[in-house]
């Protein structure tokens, strides 16, 4: 992947997380490393397809060793070894519900280093606003790149958009796994009627002109 700004590397536990969605990462600052467990020989058709979809933005790393801790270990080395090679303004995330990870983080982050523990794979947890380490420096908050996310999707969905503002609030709030805060919803989706994506009626119909 070409970098041209700040990137954000996001090592995914994928056997303590084990549901990726790639979808949106297209044209995104942000590199996936999924790394495999010994047991892990088959994967979803779906995350298949997106992995040759982004290939440029997703490694795979597959463990040969099994045991307590074998794919943490792993993690740990495959994360202080891209710390150490990547630019200084870049970001690092790891994806697992493990709290094991939570003292090596404080270490990193104590030594300057940006970098959080998320429970779940969510493009708008990685790259959400109000949290230092998603907000690449000199740039805006990522709330235009939420935007952005869910925009595409809208345009994949022509058969299933829905037809009412209240209806759309739910919808991408389901879509994001309870991730945005209060209100966020509707800051995206006045973004959206904004740069004329959408439009909204006085009855609250929601129309789709730039879609």
């Amino acid at each position: 992947m070409e970098a041209k700004g700040p990137i954000h590397h996001v090592f995914v536990d994928f056997e303590n997380v084990p549901v990726v969605d790639l979808d949106a990462i297209g044209g995104m600052p942000i590199e996936v490393i999924l790394l495999l467990g010994k047991a892990q020989k088959r994967l979803e058709l779906y995350l298949v397809q997106q992995i040759h979809q982004h290939a440029a933005q997703v490694r795979l790393i597959e463990m040969n060793a099994s045991g307590k801790n074998a794919l943490d270990l792993a993690l740990a080395f495959h994360l202080g070894r891209a710390v150490a090679g990547c630019p200084a303004e870049d970001f690092f995330h790891i994806i697992s519900r493990d709290k094991d990870f939570d003292p090596l983080i404080a270490h990193l982050r104590h030594g300057g280093i940006e970098i959080l523990r998320h429970d779940s794979f969510s493009l708008p947890a990685i790259l959400a606003p109000g949290k230092p380490a998603a907000r690449p420096a000199g740039k805006p908050a990522a709330a235009a790149d939420i935007v952005t996310i869910v925009a595409d999707r809208l345009r994949k969905s022509i058969t299933n958009r829905p037809k009412r503002k209240s209806t759309l609030l739910s919808h991408i709030n389901a879509q994001f796994q309870g991730q945005l805060k209060d209100g966020e919803a509707a800051e995206i989706v006045d973004a959206l009627v904004h740069r004329g994506i959408l439009g909204i009626d006085p009855k609250n119909k929601v129309t789709y002109p730039g879609l």
